[in-house]
């Protein structure tokens, strides 16, 4: 008799529905949290790169001229550096992403030494190249000629 009980349902119950909703949900929130921390320390280590990738470069324009290069401002200086230091022939669709689709912008500037001597205008005897977010404006990475990181 009780196999006959359920050889005509054609659905499940709403019971059933129910907790595979609730068992959903909680793979939800617990999923979305981790997924968006592994987006962000992929974005943070993308811009830590980045400043890697500057320093050499940076190394090489030295080799070149004998001074760094330095950004004439403290805003987004990403096309400049694309130009300039990275070499590319279009700066705006240079080795690093330019504009909003980069989380981060990038700018150098002279160090505690500065401009002097033949190192003047947009070249300087040290310098600081620095990572700010666009999305968090207190999160910044920087490093300098000596390989010194901070915010690392």
């Amino acid at each position: 008799m009780g196999k006959n009980r359920f050889r005509g349902q054609l659905g499940i119950t709403l019971m059933e529905l129910l907790v595979t909703i609730a068992i959903i949900s909680i793979l939800a929130a617990v999923g979305v949290p981790i997924y968006t921390g592994n987006i962000r320390a992929a974005k943070n280590a993308d811009a830590q790169n980045t400043l890697k990738s500057i320093f050499l470069m940076e190394k090489n324009y030295f080799s070149e001229n004998y001074c760094y290069y330095v950004t004439s401002g403290t805003g987004d200086q990403t096309s400049s550096i694309n130009q300039y230091v990275m070499g590319a022939t279009t700066p705006t669709a240079g080795p690093i992403v330019v504009g909003v689709s980069n989380d981060f912008y990038f700018y150098i500037t002279a160090g505690t030494v500065g401009s002097g001597g033949s190192c003047t205008g947009a070249n300087s005897n040290d310098y600081v190249a620095y990572a700010q977010s666009r999305s968090n404006s207190s999160l910044i990475y920087s490093i300098n000629q000596q390989n010194v990181k901070t915010g690392f």
